[in-house]
Protein backbone atom coordinates (compact mmCIF):
# COMPACT_ATOMS: atom_id res chain seq x y z
CA UNK A 1 0.00 0.00 0.00
CA UNK A 2 1.35 3.16 -1.14
CA UNK A 3 2.07 5.98 1.13
CA UNK A 4 0.70 9.69 0.77
CA UNK A 5 0.71 12.82 3.00
CA UNK A 6 -2.80 14.00 4.52
CA UNK A 7 -4.84 11.07 4.75
CA UNK A 8 -4.28 7.96 6.72
CA UNK A 9 -2.76 5.00 4.46
CA UNK A 10 -6.26 2.70 5.16
CA UNK A 11 -8.05 5.03 4.08
CA UNK A 12 -6.52 7.03 1.43
CA UNK A 13 -6.54 3.11 -0.12
CA UNK A 14 -10.21 3.03 0.51
CA UNK A 15 -10.83 6.55 -1.08
CA UNK A 16 -8.45 5.72 -3.87
CA UNK A 17 -10.31 2.48 -4.48
CA UNK A 18 -13.99 4.53 -4.60
CA UNK A 19 -12.79 6.88 -7.11
CA UNK A 20 -11.78 4.26 -9.39
CA UNK A 21 -15.31 2.50 -8.78
CA UNK A 22 -16.84 5.56 -9.66
CA UNK A 23 -14.62 6.76 -12.56
CA UNK A 24 -15.01 2.77 -13.85
CA UNK A 25 -18.63 2.66 -13.93
CA UNK A 26 -19.60 6.13 -15.61
CA UNK A 27 -16.58 6.27 -17.52
CA UNK A 28 -18.90 7.04 -20.86
CA UNK A 29 -20.81 10.10 -18.82
CA UNK A 30 -19.27 13.52 -17.74
CA UNK A 31 -17.69 12.06 -14.42
CA UNK A 32 -15.60 9.79 -17.19
CA UNK A 33 -14.28 13.37 -18.15
CA UNK A 34 -12.97 15.12 -14.76
CA UNK A 35 -9.37 15.75 -15.57
CA UNK A 36 -6.42 15.43 -17.93
CA UNK A 37 -6.73 19.02 -19.00
CA UNK A 38 -4.16 21.11 -20.95
CA UNK A 39 -1.25 23.18 -20.32
CA UNK A 40 -1.28 26.14 -22.93
CA UNK A 41 2.05 28.60 -22.81
CA UNK A 42 1.15 32.29 -22.34
CA UNK A 43 3.51 33.53 -24.89
CA UNK A 44 1.59 37.21 -25.36
CA UNK A 45 1.21 38.24 -21.66
CA UNK A 46 4.33 37.69 -20.72
CA UNK A 47 7.06 40.21 -21.13
CA UNK A 48 9.57 38.42 -18.87
CA UNK A 49 11.43 35.93 -21.67
CA UNK A 50 13.45 33.91 -21.47
CA UNK A 51 11.27 32.85 -18.15
CA UNK A 52 8.33 30.76 -19.89
CA UNK A 53 4.65 31.58 -18.13
CA UNK A 54 2.43 28.10 -18.70
CA UNK A 55 -0.94 27.69 -17.69
CA UNK A 56 -3.08 25.02 -17.06
CA UNK A 57 -6.86 25.05 -18.02
CA UNK A 58 -8.58 23.81 -15.58
CA UNK A 59 -11.64 25.18 -16.78
CA UNK A 60 -11.96 22.17 -19.41
CA UNK A 61 -13.03 19.93 -16.76
CA UNK A 62 -16.64 19.22 -17.23
CA UNK A 63 -18.69 21.75 -15.01
CA UNK A 64 -16.07 23.90 -15.78
CA UNK A 65 -13.78 24.10 -13.06
CA UNK A 66 -11.07 22.65 -10.91
CA UNK A 67 -13.65 21.39 -8.44
CA UNK A 68 -14.59 18.52 -10.37
CA UNK A 69 -11.85 16.58 -9.10
CA UNK A 70 -12.19 17.78 -5.31
CA UNK A 71 -15.72 17.21 -5.84
CA UNK A 72 -15.54 13.02 -6.81
CA UNK A 73 -12.75 12.64 -3.85
CA UNK A 74 -15.09 14.36 -1.47
CA UNK A 75 -18.15 12.00 -2.54
CA UNK A 76 -16.17 9.15 -2.53
CA UNK A 77 -14.95 9.97 0.76
CA UNK A 78 -18.63 10.04 2.09
CA UNK A 79 -19.40 6.90 0.79
CA UNK A 80 -16.62 5.44 2.48
CA UNK A 81 -17.83 7.27 5.85
CA UNK A 82 -21.25 5.19 5.49
CA UNK A 83 -23.45 7.78 2.84
CA UNK A 84 -26.22 5.95 1.16
CA UNK A 85 -28.72 7.62 -1.69
CA UNK A 86 -30.59 7.96 0.91
CA UNK A 87 -28.96 10.48 3.05
CA UNK A 88 -28.17 14.43 1.89
CA UNK A 89 -25.19 15.68 1.30
CA UNK A 90 -24.36 19.05 2.61
CA UNK A 91 -21.95 21.58 1.42
CA UNK A 92 -20.71 25.19 1.85
CA UNK A 93 -19.60 27.29 -1.00
CA UNK A 94 -18.46 30.34 -2.83
CA UNK A 95 -20.00 28.24 -6.51
CA UNK A 96 -17.38 26.41 -7.85
CA UNK A 97 -17.44 23.45 -5.74
CA UNK A 98 -21.16 23.88 -5.42
CA UNK A 99 -21.43 23.59 -8.95
CA UNK A 100 -19.15 20.28 -9.15
CA UNK A 101 -20.74 18.46 -6.04
CA UNK A 102 -23.99 19.41 -8.44
CA UNK A 103 -23.06 17.86 -11.64
CA UNK A 104 -21.45 14.95 -10.16
CA UNK A 105 -24.58 14.09 -7.79
CA UNK A 106 -26.97 14.69 -10.34
CA UNK A 107 -25.16 11.83 -12.43
CA UNK A 108 -24.92 9.59 -9.25
CA UNK A 109 -28.31 10.38 -7.68
CA UNK A 110 -27.66 11.69 -5.03
CA UNK A 111 -29.21 14.41 -3.03
CA UNK A 112 -27.42 17.91 -2.10
CA UNK A 113 -27.84 20.92 -0.30
CA UNK A 114 -25.19 23.97 -0.89
CA UNK A 115 -25.33 27.03 1.66
CA UNK A 116 -24.03 29.92 -0.78
CA UNK A 117 -23.59 33.43 0.30
CA UNK A 118 -26.27 35.71 -1.21
CA UNK A 119 -23.23 37.96 -3.54
CA UNK A 120 -21.53 35.44 -5.75
CA UNK A 121 -22.14 35.50 -9.34
CA UNK A 122 -25.96 34.73 -10.47
CA UNK A 123 -24.57 32.01 -12.92
CA UNK A 124 -23.81 30.06 -10.33
CA UNK A 125 -27.03 30.13 -8.77
CA UNK A 126 -28.55 29.13 -11.99
CA UNK A 127 -26.07 26.38 -12.66
CA UNK A 128 -26.79 24.81 -9.47
CA UNK A 129 -29.95 24.67 -9.55
CA UNK A 130 -30.37 23.79 -13.18
CA UNK A 131 -28.48 20.40 -11.84
CA UNK A 132 -31.28 20.31 -9.45
CA UNK A 133 -29.53 20.61 -5.50
CA UNK A 134 -31.30 23.33 -3.33
CA UNK A 135 -29.28 25.99 -2.62
CA UNK A 136 -29.44 28.05 0.44
CA UNK A 137 -28.37 31.33 0.33
CA UNK A 138 -26.75 33.35 3.54
CA UNK A 139 -26.10 36.99 4.39
CA UNK A 140 -23.44 38.20 1.82
CA UNK A 141 -22.07 40.17 4.49
CA UNK A 142 -20.84 36.94 6.23
CA UNK A 143 -19.25 36.16 3.00
CA UNK A 144 -17.79 32.14 3.22
CA UNK A 145 -18.15 31.63 7.01
CA UNK A 146 -21.47 32.50 6.91
CA UNK A 147 -22.33 29.74 4.30
CA UNK A 148 -19.70 27.62 6.35
CA UNK A 149 -21.65 27.71 9.68
CA UNK A 150 -25.25 27.23 7.83
CA UNK A 151 -23.99 24.18 6.27
CA UNK A 152 -22.50 23.07 9.50
CA UNK A 153 -25.75 23.26 10.87
CA UNK A 154 -27.51 21.42 8.71
CA UNK A 155 -25.09 18.67 8.47
CA UNK A 156 -25.98 17.98 11.61
CA UNK A 157 -29.99 17.21 11.21
CA UNK A 158 -30.55 13.01 10.66
CA UNK A 159 -29.59 11.66 7.41
CA UNK A 160 -27.59 14.97 6.52
CA UNK A 161 -23.73 14.72 6.23
CA UNK A 162 -21.59 18.01 5.80
CA UNK A 163 -18.52 17.10 3.57
CA UNK A 164 -16.51 20.13 4.57
CA UNK A 165 -14.35 20.96 2.10
CA UNK A 166 -12.60 23.49 4.25
CA UNK A 167 -11.45 21.53 6.98
CA UNK A 168 -11.37 18.15 5.28
CA UNK A 169 -7.81 16.65 4.18
CA UNK A 170 -9.33 14.68 1.24
CA UNK A 171 -9.48 18.15 -0.57
CA UNK A 172 -5.60 18.57 -0.36
CA UNK A 173 -5.38 14.30 -1.02
CA UNK A 174 -7.67 14.81 -4.17
CA UNK A 175 -4.99 17.04 -6.02
CA UNK A 176 -1.93 15.03 -4.98
CA UNK A 177 -3.00 12.05 -6.37
CA UNK A 178 -4.38 14.11 -9.65
CA UNK A 179 -3.66 17.51 -10.67
CA UNK A 180 0.47 16.91 -9.23
CA UNK A 181 0.72 13.77 -11.12
CA UNK A 182 -0.72 14.92 -14.48
CA UNK A 183 1.33 18.61 -14.58
CA UNK A 184 4.54 16.32 -13.41
CA UNK A 185 3.57 14.32 -16.69
CA UNK A 186 2.80 17.43 -18.87
CA UNK A 187 6.33 18.95 -17.70
CA UNK A 188 8.23 15.93 -18.97
CA UNK A 189 6.13 15.67 -22.27
CA UNK A 190 6.74 18.77 -23.08
CA UNK A 191 10.67 18.32 -23.00
CA UNK A 192 10.60 20.79 -19.90
CA UNK A 193 13.95 19.85 -17.37
CA UNK A 194 12.77 21.33 -14.80
CA UNK A 195 9.65 23.37 -13.09
CA UNK A 196 11.07 26.67 -11.27
CA UNK A 197 7.63 27.76 -9.85
CA UNK A 198 4.20 26.87 -9.36
CA UNK A 199 1.75 29.91 -8.90
CA UNK A 200 -1.90 29.39 -7.83
CA UNK A 201 -4.46 31.76 -6.00
CA UNK A 202 -5.98 30.41 -2.54
CA UNK A 203 -9.68 29.48 -1.89
CA UNK A 204 -9.88 26.35 0.24
CA UNK A 205 -5.87 26.31 -0.31
CA UNK A 206 -6.36 22.37 -0.89
CA UNK A 207 -5.70 22.79 -4.69
CA UNK A 208 -2.52 24.29 -3.59
CA UNK A 209 -1.11 22.35 -0.66
CA UNK A 210 -2.02 19.02 -2.75
CA UNK A 211 -0.29 19.94 -5.67
CA UNK A 212 3.11 21.63 -3.87
CA UNK A 213 3.42 17.80 -2.11
CA UNK A 214 2.99 16.20 -5.35
CA UNK A 215 5.52 18.23 -7.57
CA UNK A 216 7.96 19.08 -4.33
CA UNK A 217 8.87 15.35 -4.55
CA UNK A 218 9.73 15.78 -8.65
CA UNK A 219 11.02 19.43 -8.13
CA UNK A 220 12.39 19.34 -5.04
CA UNK A 221 13.61 23.02 -5.05
CA UNK A 222 10.52 24.53 -6.70
CA UNK A 223 8.96 27.42 -5.24
CA UNK A 224 5.29 27.14 -5.22
CA UNK A 225 3.81 31.27 -4.80
CA UNK A 226 0.72 31.63 -3.54
CA UNK A 227 -1.76 34.50 -4.50
CA UNK A 228 -3.61 36.40 -2.04
CA UNK A 229 -6.14 39.42 -2.32
CA UNK A 230 -5.66 42.68 -0.79
CA UNK A 231 -9.17 43.88 -0.95
CA UNK A 232 -12.20 41.54 -2.25
CA UNK A 233 -11.30 39.26 -5.19
CA UNK A 234 -14.39 36.66 -5.74
CA UNK A 235 -13.24 32.98 -5.40
CA UNK A 236 -10.03 33.60 -3.17
CA UNK A 237 -9.20 35.00 0.38
CA UNK A 238 -6.52 35.56 2.75
CA UNK A 239 -6.01 32.16 4.74
CA UNK A 240 -5.56 33.64 8.02
CA UNK A 241 -7.55 34.77 10.83
CA UNK A 242 -10.78 33.29 11.96
CA UNK A 243 -11.51 31.84 8.44
CA UNK A 244 -8.25 29.99 8.03
CA UNK A 245 -8.59 26.57 6.45
CA UNK A 246 -7.77 23.89 8.78
CA UNK A 247 -6.07 21.87 6.00
CA UNK A 248 -3.70 24.93 5.58
CA UNK A 249 -0.20 24.35 6.19
CA UNK A 250 1.87 27.21 5.60
CA UNK A 251 5.17 25.14 5.36
CA UNK A 252 4.14 23.79 1.77
CA UNK A 253 4.27 27.66 0.72
CA UNK A 254 7.24 29.80 -0.17
CA UNK A 255 6.00 32.94 -1.01
CA UNK A 256 2.75 34.78 -0.83
CA UNK A 257 1.95 37.55 -3.59
CA UNK A 258 -0.54 40.06 -2.73
CA UNK A 259 -3.16 41.23 -5.84
CA UNK A 260 -5.31 44.09 -6.22
CA UNK A 261 -8.91 43.31 -7.45
CA UNK A 262 -8.19 46.32 -10.25
CA UNK A 263 -5.20 44.17 -11.11
CA UNK A 264 -6.74 40.64 -11.54
CA UNK A 265 -9.49 42.16 -13.48
CA UNK A 266 -7.22 44.29 -15.76
CA UNK A 267 -4.92 41.13 -16.21
CA UNK A 268 -8.27 38.93 -17.29
CA UNK A 269 -9.11 41.20 -20.21
CA UNK A 270 -5.53 41.29 -21.50
CA UNK A 271 -5.94 37.05 -21.30
CA UNK A 272 -8.68 37.29 -23.10
CA UNK A 273 -7.86 39.69 -25.77
CA UNK A 274 -4.09 38.73 -25.96
CA UNK A 275 -3.92 34.64 -25.59
CA UNK A 276 -8.13 34.34 -26.59
CA UNK A 277 -8.42 32.60 -23.10
CA UNK A 278 -12.04 33.83 -20.79
CA UNK A 279 -10.48 32.71 -17.14
CA UNK A 280 -12.37 33.81 -14.20
CA UNK A 281 -11.77 36.32 -11.95
CA UNK A 282 -8.92 34.29 -9.38
CA UNK A 283 -7.39 33.02 -12.87
CA UNK A 284 -6.40 37.01 -13.29
CA UNK A 285 -5.46 37.37 -10.39
CA UNK A 286 -2.78 33.86 -10.14
CA UNK A 287 -1.47 35.22 -13.71
CA UNK A 288 -0.78 38.61 -12.36
CA UNK A 289 1.20 36.61 -9.44
CA UNK A 290 2.77 33.76 -12.16
CA UNK A 291 4.39 37.40 -13.98
CA UNK A 292 5.39 39.19 -11.12
CA UNK A 293 7.22 35.34 -10.41
CA UNK A 294 8.72 35.24 -14.31
CA UNK A 295 9.96 38.79 -13.53
CA UNK A 296 11.76 38.28 -10.65
CA UNK A 297 13.30 34.61 -11.84
CA UNK A 298 14.26 36.92 -14.66
CA UNK A 299 16.23 39.10 -12.82
CA UNK A 300 17.64 36.33 -10.33
CA UNK A 301 18.51 33.35 -12.73
CA UNK A 302 17.82 34.70 -16.78
CA UNK A 303 15.55 31.63 -17.14
CA UNK A 304 12.84 29.33 -16.37
CA UNK A 305 9.19 28.07 -16.25
CA UNK A 306 6.85 28.88 -14.06
CA UNK A 307 3.15 27.40 -14.06
CA UNK A 308 0.42 28.96 -13.23
CA UNK A 309 -3.33 27.32 -12.52
CA UNK A 310 -6.00 28.83 -13.90
CA UNK A 311 -9.19 27.59 -11.96
CA UNK A 312 -12.15 28.71 -14.29
CA UNK A 313 -13.67 29.97 -17.20
CA UNK A 314 -15.27 33.49 -16.79
CA UNK A 315 -18.35 33.02 -18.32
CA UNK A 316 -20.11 32.45 -15.37
CA UNK A 317 -18.62 35.99 -13.13
CA UNK A 318 -20.29 37.73 -16.70
CA UNK A 319 -23.18 39.37 -14.57
CA UNK A 320 -21.00 41.12 -12.23
CA UNK A 321 -20.35 44.65 -12.13
CA UNK A 322 -16.72 43.68 -12.40
CA UNK A 323 -17.46 43.25 -15.63
CA UNK A 324 -19.77 46.14 -16.88
CA UNK A 325 -16.14 46.68 -19.04
CA UNK A 326 -17.18 44.69 -21.06
CA UNK A 327 -20.96 45.91 -21.71
CA UNK A 328 -19.21 49.70 -22.12
CA UNK A 329 -17.03 49.14 -24.75
CA UNK A 330 -18.83 46.71 -26.79
CA UNK A 331 -21.63 49.89 -27.48
CA UNK A 332 -18.27 51.92 -28.68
Amino acid sequence: MSQAPFLEPLHAERVRRRVREIMERHRHSAIGLIGQTEIVELDRVNRHLPVRVLAKLEGQNPSGSVKDRLALYLVADAMERGVSSDDILVEASSGNTGVSLAMLCARLGLRLIVTVADNVSVERFKIMRAFGVEVVLTPGELGTCGAIEKARELGEQPGHFWVAQHFNQVNSFAHYETTGVEIAAQIRALEINTLDAFVASTGTTGTLMGISARLKERYPELEVVSVWPVDKIMGIRRPEGEGKPTIYDERRIDRVVEVRSAEAMAMLRRIAREEGILCGISGGAAVVGALATAERRRSESGSGTVLVLLPDWGERYLSLKEFEFAAREAKR
